[in-house]
C-alpha cells in the first residue's frame, strides 16, 4: 500500500467498485491503493488541471499500474467513461460536489463515495432531492477537522431523511469520533447561544439530542 493520510485510508475502506473514478485525484493515492489492495480492477484518476494529473501519472508509473489506471483531464464528471461503477469525490466543499454531480450523467445503481469539508447539509439535501440514497456515513477526524464520508447509490425514488439527519448524518456509524463530533457541535451552538439568541441555533442542539436518542432507542 502506498503511504497516505488517515483521511485517505478511511475513504479507501469504502471503495468497492470494479471500475472507479477518483475526481480531483491529486496524487491518485485512492485509485492506486484500491488497485493494489484488490478492491478494484480498474480506475481513472481525473482532474480539471494538468498539474495534479502529472502527480497522478508519477504515482501510477512508480507502482507499475499503467495497465490498470488511466489519467483523464475532465471538468468534474463530464465525459467520464461509461464503465465506471463507483465515483469518488472527496476533499472539496459540498457545494462544489453538488455542482460536479449536477453537470454529470448519473445512472441507476451508480455508487458514489463523497466527502466534503464544509456544507454537508447542502450536500445531503441535494442527494435527497435527486434520488441519491445515503447507505451509510462515518465521521473522521484528520488534521484538526471533522469530515463526513458518505457512501451513496443512485436510485429512482427519494429517500426519507429527517432534518436532524440532514444536518448531522444519515445512517452514521456511532463510534467515538462521531460522538466527539456531536459533542463539539453541541458545545459550539451552546456558546453561540450565549451571544446570539436565535432559534435556529437552539434547533441544532435539539437535532443533536434527537440523533443521540435514536441511537439509544
Amino acid at each position: 500500500m502506498i503511504p497516505c493520510s488517515n483521511r485517505i485510508q478511511e475513504i479507501l475502506e469504502w471503495v468497492n467498485g470494479d471500475c472507479i473514478a477518483d475526481i480531483g485525484c491529486d496524487h491518485a493515492y485512492v485509485v492506486c491503493n484500491a488497485i493494489l489492495n484488490h478492491q478494484s480492477k480498474k480506475g481513472y484518476a481525473c482532474d480539471v488541471a494538468q498539474g495534479p494529473l502529472d502527480n497522478a501519472k508519477k504515482t501510477i508509473v512508480e507502482n507499475n499500474l499503467e495497465d490498470f489506471v488511466s489519467c483523464c483531464l475532465l471538468d468534474g464528471i463530464q465525459g467520464l467513461a461509461f464503465d465506471v461503477d463507483q465515483i469518488i469525490i472527496c476533499g472539496m466543499g459540498g457545494k462544489l460536489i453538488i455542482d460536479i454531480l449536477s453537470k454529470g450523467t448519473l445512472f441507476f445503481g451508480l455508487r458514489l463515495l463523497l466527502s466534503c469539508h464544509k456544507d454537508d447539509f447542502a450536500l445531503r439535501k441535494y442527494l435527497k432531492d435527486n434520488n441519491i440514497h445515503i447507505l451509510r456515513e462515518k465521521m473522521i477526524y484528520d488534521n484538526g477537522h471533522y469530515y463526513p464520508i458518505l457512501d451513496c447509490i443512485v436510485q429512482d425514488h427519494p429517500q426519507e431523511i429527517s432534518n436532524a439527519c440532514l444536518h448531522f448524518g444519515m445512517h452514521m456509524i456511532m463510534n467515538s469520533t462521531y460522538r466527539s463530533y456531536l459533542d463539539f457541535e453541541e458545545n459550539k451552538y451552546k456558546n453561540i447561544l450565549l451571544k446570539v439568541n436565535k432559534p435556529e441555533f437552539l434547533e441544532k442542539i435539539e437535532y443533536i439530542k434527537e440523533i443521540r436518542n435514536q441511537r439509544i432507542s
